[in-house]
């Protein structure tokens, strides 16, 4: 029977054995140790701005354990673990005393887990549900292995960086940065002595604060004085209120941290920011102070980016400030990243329109728009009428006036001209992600900003025009060396029509019909600019840029609210124009340099080549192709270039309801042709019957009845156009 129960015991302590050595001996890898580290993010100019996430919500540093000073590793072992170098993971000698102080201390055991020990329970905090006893044997199997795999520097760098210190600060590093505002390397005796209570309990009393550190001097081999009084201890710490141990970043840099925080998922120690804390302050400082000012419009609201060139980058740009709100910490919108939001765009689109008909040859610089009351058919017996701001039609201009002056109807001519989806589909490989509609959806009203637009996207379409047509990808800074960017390089359009577009921004003569002689937008040095103001004044936008910097502000309510008409040379223009003179204060005032274009003057009334007697206006167009044919002196036989002879309304397809209990005479129906005065023998045959003469001016009104029409416009006998409506 004994033989047999040997045979039983000797297997199983075999098993026993074997399996605790697999355990033993079963590798441990230092670096997973480092597995709830947060990335440090830091300005420009090394201004620690806040930490990346993870997944218990805590920030934690990891310095190397060359970077601590050497009293720090005296006074944790003297306070934790003062047999550390001479054990194996666990302390005997220790443990004996645990076990002799329960049963002979009335119940209060002195501490008998090591920091090696304190290490496994940090990385292993599911043992905390275990039974006691349970636990204890993990904890020394475990403190065992560890010993075995790692060295006592690296063990002892692990515990320095993962120790609980206060709250939601987990290591010395971290601990270090939050509660004195230095780097672990900088701690003086007192503060590491200061920490090193906190490990017991992170959230002691003043009074008990005072007593463990009392405690600790007296058995530390260094001569530090015995504190009395229990505010001593605040000197320790740059905190005014006592141990409240929560981050007092400032907020303007926190729309850019929490937006950082999404985009960066490499484990790292530190994430250097392309953004400087200097420049940063000085924008929320300038939106500040412009928003008191703007008040009394109603505007509540602001945002600002600056975007910077880099020498030898001709695909990038620098993020350099991000303004998302006047005050991160206000109540209810204050968190809302303003820079990031999505709204109706208003007129900032029409640069990138242009510069994509230009470049596919459907237009040029001098090309001639009507500037006329038209009504664009949407297909289905829709009909859109677009109106100019100051509800006004110019009548013949060039596509540079146009766009200067932020002409509504030019637009949409050149976006139906192209076809709203070919400019929708630019749009999206311009980084405009977020039009998920169809193109129909927003018809074309695209062209007039109503696919919407964020500031940050907006400033990156717009240093194409910086960069020669290159859409650039923006970087956000560096991580362990390597830099991080938002988006990716396209090539959006030519050097030559990036120039043409960057000139007409650039020149005050072209917008002064609109704007005036003198405004926000004008500056003492070169400096392209474009504004925009969606319906009701809701949003006011300003874009500028030079051969350095983009600079984009937007003005408004969060909540949707109206403005009082401020308009986006009036909000968003005085904040661009003030950001931009402090950029470049210090700065050379340099001219924009012509690489892929020249001075040409062109008639404003026909798009040619001017002569003496011309309204003439000077224009930079590209030097490959240079126009040849001169004006004819407005003989009346210029060619439209744009719209040519047709019906400016009704419009295709155009539905007109009739109702009877108003008189007939009151409801004619409207006929304006358009460039009636090329034609030598003009009239209008009405549903293929009726013989009308139309005015000089190429007006007529229609008698109003039910039924499907049509008005077929003759020159002699030579069709010139068509249309076809209904009554209803």
């Amino acid at each position: 029977m004994i033989y047999k129960k040997y045979l039983t015991i000797y297997p199983l302590g075999g098993i026993f054995v074997a399996t605790l050595m697999v355990f033993l001996f079963r590798p441990v890898d230092f670096e997973s140790l480092r597995n709830h580290s947060t990335v440090r993010i830091v300005t420009e100019e090394g201004t620690l701005i806040g930490r990346g996430r993870n997944s218990n919500q805590t920030k934690q540093d990891w310095e190397k354990i060359r970077e601590y000073p050497n009293f720090v590793f005296e006074i944790i072992k003297i306070a934790e673990d003062k047999r550390f170098d001479s054990h194996h993971g666990v302390d005997l000698f220790a443990g004996f005393n645990s076990i002799r102080s329960y049963f002979f201390s009335k119940g209060k055991r002195g501490g008998a887990s090591t920091i090696t020990m304190q290490l496994v329970r940090i990385q292993n905090p599911e043992i905390r549900s275990y039974p006691f006893s349970l636990r204890k044997i993990f904890e020394i199997i475990e403190a065992i292995r560890y010993e075995i795999w790692l060295t006592k520097p690296e063990i002892l760098e692990a515990y320095l960086n993962s120790v609980s210190i206060h709250s939601n600060l987990v290591g010395f590093p971290s601990a270090s940065l939050a509660i004195f505002g230095k780097h672990i390397r900088f701690l003086s005796i007192e503060e590491a002595v200061y920490l090193t209570v906190l490990i017991r309990k992170n959230k002691p009393s003043l009074e008990e604060l005072l007593t463990r550190y009392n405690n600790l001097v007296h058995r530390i081999p260094y001569e530090l004085p015995i504190l009395k009084n229990p505010a001593e201890l605040i000197e320790y710490s740059q905190f005014k209120s006592k141990y409240d141990f929560a981050e007092d970043w400032k907020g303007e840099n926190q729309h850019f941290l929490n937006w950082i925080r999404k985009l960066i998922s490499v484990p790292s120690e530190e994430f250097v920011s392309s953004l400087s804390s200097e420049l940063n302050s000085e924008l929320h400082s300038i939106v500040n102070s412009e928003l008191e000012g703007l008040a009394r419009w109603n505007v509540s609201n602001a945002s600002a980016i600056v975007l910077e060139r880099m020498p030898g980058k001709e695909d990038e740009l620098e993020l350099r400030a991000m303004i998302g709100s006047k005050n991160f910490f206000e109540d209810g919108n204050g968190m809302v990243n303003g820079s990031l939001a999505y709204r109706d765009a208003g007129s900032t689109l029409k640069p990138l329109l242009y510069a994509i008909a230009i470049e596919k040859g459907y237009y040029k610089v001098n090309s001639i728009f009507s500037d006329e009351k038209y009504s664009f058919s949407l297909g289905q017996g829709g009909n859109y009428l677009p109106r100019n701001a100051d509800l006004r039609y110019w009548g013949d201009l060039t596509l540079a006036e146009a766009l200067g002056n932020s002409r509504n109807i030019p637009a949409v001519t050149a976006i139906n001209q192209m076809g709203i989806p070919f400019f929708f589909r630019f749009l999206q490989l311009a980084g405009f992600s977020h039009l998920k509609e169809s193109p129909q959806y927003y018809g074309p009203g695209l062209a007039l900003g109503a696919g919407g637009t964020s500031l940050l996207q907006l400033t990156r379409a717009y240093g194409s025009f910086v960069l020669n047509g290159i859409l650039p990808k923006i970087r956000l800074g560096s991580i362990d060396k390597k830099p991080l960017y938002y988006g990716s390089t396209l090539r959006l359009f030519s050097p030559d029509t990036a120039e043409e577009i960057k000139f007409v921004l650039k020149d005050p003569k072209l917008r002064q019909r609109a704007f005036g002689r003198r405004s926000y937008l004008d500056f003492p040095f070169s400096v392209s600019i474009k504004t925009g103001t969606s319906k009701d004044y809701r949003n006011s936008w300003t874009v500028a840029f030079n051969e350095r910097y983009v600079v984009g502000a937007w003005v408004g309510n969060f909540s949707g609210e109206r403005t009082m008409d401020v308009s986006g040379s009036f909000g968003a223009g005085r904040i661009v124009q003030n950001i931009f003179r402090n950029l470049m204060k210090d700065k050379p005032k340099q001219d924009f340099m012509p690489n892929f274009t020249e001075t040409k003057r062109f008639c404003r009334l026909t798009g040619k080549l001017a002569l003496e007697k011309c309204p003439a206006i000077g224009l930079q167009v590209r030097k490959k192709v240079i126009p040849s044919e001169f004006c004819d002196e407005h003989s009346g036989n210029t060619k439209k270039l744009i719209l040519g002879v047709g019906f400016v309304y009704p419009s295709k397809g155009q539905i007109y309801l009739y109702h009877p209990s108003y008189e007939k005479e009151t409801q004619s129906i409207p006929v304006r042709i358009r460039e009636i005065k090329t034609l030598k023998d003009p009239k209008l045959i009405w549903n293929g019957e009726k013989e009308l003469i139309p005015s000089p001016n190429g007006e007529l009104r229609l008698p109003i009845f039910r039924g499907k029409q049509s008005l077929v416009l003759y020159d002699g006998d030579v069709q010139k156009a068509t249309v076809d409506f209904e009554v209803k």
